[in-house]
Protein backbone atom coordinates (compact mmCIF):
# COMPACT_ATOMS: atom_id res chain seq x y z
CA UNK A 1 0.00 0.00 0.00
CA UNK A 2 1.63 3.38 -0.75
CA UNK A 3 1.68 5.90 1.49
CA UNK A 4 3.39 9.41 2.60
CA UNK A 5 4.31 10.59 5.95
CA UNK A 6 3.57 14.24 6.97
CA UNK A 7 4.65 15.40 10.29
CA UNK A 8 2.15 13.09 12.65
CA UNK A 9 0.17 11.81 10.19
CA UNK A 10 0.14 8.88 7.48
CA UNK A 11 -1.82 9.27 4.64
CA UNK A 12 -2.86 6.11 2.35
CA UNK A 13 -3.16 5.96 -1.35
CA UNK A 14 -6.88 4.75 -0.24
CA UNK A 15 -8.97 3.23 2.60
CA UNK A 16 -8.06 0.53 4.21
CA UNK A 17 -10.56 -1.89 6.01
CA UNK A 18 -9.92 -1.21 9.40
CA UNK A 19 -12.66 -2.71 10.53
CA UNK A 20 -11.59 -6.38 8.84
CA UNK A 21 -7.89 -6.08 9.87
CA UNK A 22 -9.11 -5.35 14.19
CA UNK A 23 -11.48 -7.68 13.69
CA UNK A 24 -10.23 -10.86 12.46
CA UNK A 25 -8.97 -11.96 15.63
CA UNK A 26 -4.97 -10.99 15.78
CA UNK A 27 -5.30 -8.00 18.18
CA UNK A 28 -7.51 -6.98 21.33
CA UNK A 29 -6.21 -3.34 22.18
CA UNK A 30 -8.60 -1.17 20.08
CA UNK A 31 -11.35 0.64 20.86
CA UNK A 32 -14.07 2.27 18.29
CA UNK A 33 -14.10 6.69 18.63
CA UNK A 34 -16.40 8.64 16.18
CA UNK A 35 -15.30 7.40 12.55
CA UNK A 36 -12.29 4.88 13.41
CA UNK A 37 -10.34 3.30 15.94
CA UNK A 38 -7.75 3.68 18.79
CA UNK A 39 -5.26 1.62 18.35
CA UNK A 40 -2.55 0.41 21.22
CA UNK A 41 0.73 -1.26 20.64
CA UNK A 42 2.98 -1.67 23.38
CA UNK A 43 3.35 2.08 24.97
CA UNK A 44 1.98 3.69 21.58
CA UNK A 45 -1.32 4.68 20.38
CA UNK A 46 -2.64 5.67 16.93
CA UNK A 47 -6.01 6.99 15.45
CA UNK A 48 -7.03 4.68 12.55
CA UNK A 49 -9.74 6.47 10.21
CA UNK A 50 -10.78 7.12 6.90
CA UNK A 51 -7.23 6.93 4.84
CA UNK A 52 -5.65 8.83 7.56
CA UNK A 53 -3.46 7.25 10.54
CA UNK A 54 -3.04 9.89 13.12
CA UNK A 55 0.19 8.74 15.85
CA UNK A 56 2.84 10.55 17.32
CA UNK A 57 5.19 7.51 15.75
CA UNK A 58 4.35 7.12 12.32
CA UNK A 59 7.61 4.95 11.47
CA UNK A 60 5.97 2.47 13.98
CA UNK A 61 2.83 2.39 12.86
CA UNK A 62 3.91 2.20 9.42
CA UNK A 63 6.01 -1.28 10.24
CA UNK A 64 2.61 -2.45 12.67
CA UNK A 65 -0.04 -2.11 10.28
CA UNK A 66 2.21 -3.67 7.28
CA UNK A 67 2.05 -0.97 4.72
CA UNK A 68 5.03 -2.44 2.67
CA UNK A 69 3.60 -5.45 2.15
CA UNK A 70 2.08 -5.86 -1.12
CA UNK A 71 -0.97 -7.83 -0.14
CA UNK A 72 -2.13 -7.88 -3.37
CA UNK A 73 0.24 -10.17 -4.17
CA UNK A 74 -0.65 -12.70 -1.45
CA UNK A 75 -4.36 -12.35 -2.20
CA UNK A 76 -3.91 -13.13 -5.68
CA UNK A 77 -2.15 -16.18 -5.15
CA UNK A 78 -4.78 -17.21 -2.33
CA UNK A 79 -7.35 -17.16 -5.16
CA UNK A 80 -6.07 -19.50 -6.81
CA UNK A 81 -7.94 -21.97 -4.49
CA UNK A 82 -11.55 -22.04 -5.24
CA UNK A 83 -12.32 -22.52 -2.15
CA UNK A 84 -10.58 -19.25 -0.78
CA UNK A 85 -11.89 -16.96 -3.49
CA UNK A 86 -15.31 -15.99 -1.64
CA UNK A 87 -13.55 -15.63 1.71
CA UNK A 88 -11.17 -13.17 0.25
CA UNK A 89 -13.20 -11.08 -1.52
CA UNK A 90 -15.09 -10.83 1.83
CA UNK A 91 -11.94 -9.67 3.64
CA UNK A 92 -9.89 -8.57 1.00
CA UNK A 93 -9.08 -5.64 3.04
CA UNK A 94 -7.12 -7.49 5.89
CA UNK A 95 -3.61 -7.21 6.86
CA UNK A 96 -1.90 -9.23 8.98
CA UNK A 97 0.00 -6.74 12.17
CA UNK A 98 3.61 -6.61 12.97
CA UNK A 99 2.99 -6.61 17.06
CA UNK A 100 5.03 -6.17 19.81
CA UNK A 101 5.85 -9.93 20.62
CA UNK A 102 5.33 -9.76 24.43
CA UNK A 103 2.09 -8.64 24.38
CA UNK A 104 1.03 -11.10 22.05
CA UNK A 105 2.20 -13.77 24.22
CA UNK A 106 0.45 -12.84 27.30
CA UNK A 107 -2.34 -11.41 25.18
CA UNK A 108 -3.07 -14.78 23.72
CA UNK A 109 -2.33 -16.42 26.90
CA UNK A 110 -5.25 -14.11 28.29
CA UNK A 111 -7.57 -15.59 25.15
CA UNK A 112 -7.60 -18.91 26.02
CA UNK A 113 -11.03 -20.50 26.51
CA UNK A 114 -12.59 -16.77 26.68
CA UNK A 115 -14.62 -14.41 24.67
CA UNK A 116 -13.60 -11.32 22.79
CA UNK A 117 -15.13 -8.71 25.07
CA UNK A 118 -13.55 -10.25 28.27
CA UNK A 119 -9.95 -10.68 26.78
CA UNK A 120 -10.14 -7.19 25.82
CA UNK A 121 -11.24 -5.93 29.44
CA UNK A 122 -8.37 -8.13 31.42
CA UNK A 123 -5.97 -6.77 28.72
CA UNK A 124 -7.19 -3.38 29.66
CA UNK A 125 -7.09 -3.70 33.34
CA UNK A 126 -3.57 -5.29 33.07
CA UNK A 127 -2.31 -2.00 31.29
CA UNK A 128 -4.08 0.39 33.96
CA UNK A 129 -2.46 -2.40 37.20
CA UNK A 130 0.98 -2.55 35.59
CA UNK A 131 1.41 -0.04 32.05
CA UNK A 132 2.97 3.30 32.15
CA UNK A 133 0.68 5.65 32.36
CA UNK A 134 0.78 7.80 29.08
CA UNK A 135 -1.52 10.48 27.21
CA UNK A 136 -4.95 9.44 28.06
CA UNK A 137 -4.27 5.59 28.00
CA UNK A 138 -2.15 2.99 29.90
CA UNK A 139 0.68 0.85 28.24
CA UNK A 140 1.45 -2.57 28.03
CA UNK A 141 3.43 -3.60 30.92
CA UNK A 142 7.01 -4.29 29.90
CA UNK A 143 8.42 -8.24 31.02
CA UNK A 144 9.90 -6.61 34.18
CA UNK A 145 7.17 -4.77 35.50
CA UNK A 146 4.79 -7.02 35.01
CA UNK A 147 7.44 -9.99 36.95
CA UNK A 148 6.60 -7.81 40.19
CA UNK A 149 2.91 -8.16 39.60
CA UNK A 150 1.34 -11.12 42.27
CA UNK A 151 -0.73 -13.86 40.86
CA UNK A 152 -3.66 -12.54 43.56
CA UNK A 153 -3.65 -9.22 41.89
CA UNK A 154 -4.13 -10.88 38.19
CA UNK A 155 -7.06 -12.72 40.09
CA UNK A 156 -8.40 -9.61 40.89
CA UNK A 157 -8.47 -7.87 37.74
CA UNK A 158 -10.10 -10.90 36.26
CA UNK A 159 -7.68 -13.40 34.63
CA UNK A 160 -9.06 -16.01 36.60
CA UNK A 161 -7.24 -19.43 36.13
CA UNK A 162 -4.80 -17.68 33.84
CA UNK A 163 -3.54 -15.85 36.25
CA UNK A 164 -0.71 -18.24 37.46
CA UNK A 165 0.23 -18.37 33.61
CA UNK A 166 0.54 -15.29 33.32
CA UNK A 167 2.85 -14.47 36.35
CA UNK A 168 4.94 -18.22 35.20
CA UNK A 169 5.77 -17.24 31.98
CA UNK A 170 6.57 -13.66 32.68
CA UNK A 171 9.19 -14.77 35.23
CA UNK A 172 10.80 -17.14 32.51
CA UNK A 173 10.73 -14.83 30.21
CA UNK A 174 12.36 -12.47 32.36
CA UNK A 175 15.01 -14.81 33.90
CA UNK A 176 15.90 -16.28 30.53
CA UNK A 177 16.76 -15.58 27.18
CA UNK A 178 13.54 -17.47 25.68
CA UNK A 179 12.24 -14.37 23.63
CA UNK A 180 15.79 -14.34 21.83
CA UNK A 181 15.68 -17.93 21.14
CA UNK A 182 12.30 -18.19 19.60
CA UNK A 183 12.88 -15.30 17.71
CA UNK A 184 16.24 -16.45 15.86
CA UNK A 185 14.54 -20.12 15.08
CA UNK A 186 12.55 -21.49 12.53
CA UNK A 187 9.10 -21.91 13.02
CA UNK A 188 9.08 -25.80 14.01
CA UNK A 189 11.57 -24.89 16.36
CA UNK A 190 9.67 -21.61 17.59
CA UNK A 191 6.59 -23.67 18.44
CA UNK A 192 8.31 -26.13 20.40
CA UNK A 193 9.64 -23.56 22.65
CA UNK A 194 6.78 -21.30 22.83
CA UNK A 195 4.79 -24.17 23.81
CA UNK A 196 6.91 -24.75 27.04
CA UNK A 197 5.43 -22.19 28.24
CA UNK A 198 2.81 -21.98 30.72
CA UNK A 199 -0.18 -21.35 29.45
CA UNK A 200 0.57 -22.20 25.62
CA UNK A 201 -0.88 -24.72 23.80
CA UNK A 202 -0.81 -24.92 20.28
CA UNK A 203 -3.39 -22.74 18.57
CA UNK A 204 -2.12 -20.15 21.05
CA UNK A 205 1.41 -21.03 20.38
CA UNK A 206 0.70 -20.59 16.00
CA UNK A 207 -1.71 -17.10 17.50
CA UNK A 208 1.86 -16.30 18.64
CA UNK A 209 4.04 -16.88 15.67
CA UNK A 210 1.31 -15.50 13.12
CA UNK A 211 0.42 -12.50 14.76
CA UNK A 212 3.28 -11.99 17.07
CA UNK A 213 6.55 -12.97 14.96
CA UNK A 214 4.52 -13.04 11.36
CA UNK A 215 5.40 -16.20 10.50
CA UNK A 216 2.85 -17.23 7.77
CA UNK A 217 3.84 -20.84 7.57
CA UNK A 218 1.36 -21.31 10.90
CA UNK A 219 -2.58 -21.75 11.16
CA UNK A 220 -4.27 -21.29 14.41
CA UNK A 221 -7.39 -23.83 14.40
CA UNK A 222 -9.99 -22.64 16.89
CA UNK A 223 -13.67 -23.64 17.22
CA UNK A 224 -14.27 -21.12 14.45
CA UNK A 225 -11.96 -22.43 12.05
CA UNK A 226 -13.19 -25.67 13.49
CA UNK A 227 -17.00 -25.05 12.07
CA UNK A 228 -15.74 -23.83 9.01
CA UNK A 229 -13.05 -26.39 7.96
CA UNK A 230 -14.51 -29.86 9.86
CA UNK A 231 -15.15 -32.76 7.60
CA UNK A 232 -15.52 -36.85 8.56
CA UNK A 233 -11.47 -36.64 7.78
CA UNK A 234 -10.63 -33.77 9.30
CA UNK A 235 -12.03 -34.41 12.74
CA UNK A 236 -9.61 -32.83 15.09
CA UNK A 237 -7.85 -29.60 15.22
CA UNK A 238 -3.89 -31.26 14.30
CA UNK A 239 -5.64 -32.78 11.32
CA UNK A 240 -7.28 -29.47 10.14
CA UNK A 241 -4.26 -27.49 10.87
CA UNK A 242 -2.05 -30.08 9.11
CA UNK A 243 -3.86 -30.91 6.22
CA UNK A 244 -4.14 -26.67 4.98
CA UNK A 245 -0.37 -25.79 6.18
CA UNK A 246 0.39 -28.19 3.92
CA UNK A 247 -2.32 -26.84 1.37
CA UNK A 248 -1.48 -23.18 1.74
CA UNK A 249 2.17 -23.53 2.01
CA UNK A 250 3.80 -20.32 2.56
CA UNK A 251 0.36 -18.36 2.97
CA UNK A 252 -1.33 -20.44 5.30
CA UNK A 253 -1.55 -17.25 8.00
CA UNK A 254 -3.27 -14.85 5.65
CA UNK A 255 -5.13 -18.09 4.65
CA UNK A 256 -6.32 -18.64 8.29
CA UNK A 257 -7.13 -14.95 8.74
CA UNK A 258 -9.77 -14.81 5.35
CA UNK A 259 -11.48 -18.13 6.49
CA UNK A 260 -11.53 -17.18 10.15
CA UNK A 261 -12.88 -12.99 9.32
CA UNK A 262 -15.51 -14.96 7.15
CA UNK A 263 -16.39 -17.46 9.20
CA UNK A 264 -17.16 -14.92 11.94
CA UNK A 265 -18.53 -11.85 9.89
CA UNK A 266 -21.07 -13.54 7.44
Amino acid sequence: MKYTISQNCIFLDREPDFKAILDCGQIFRYKLVDDGYEVFSADKKCVAKGSVILTSEPDYFVNFFDLDTDYDVITSKLCKFDELKADVEFGKGIRLLRQDFFETIISFIISANNNIPRIKGIIERLCTLAGDKKDGYYAFPTPQRLSLVSEKSLRDIGAGFRDKYIFRTTQIITSTDILKRIASSDTEQARKLLLTLPGVGPKVADCILLFGLRRFDCFPVDTWMMKRCKTDELDTPQKVRDYYLNRYGEYAGPAQQYIFYGAREK
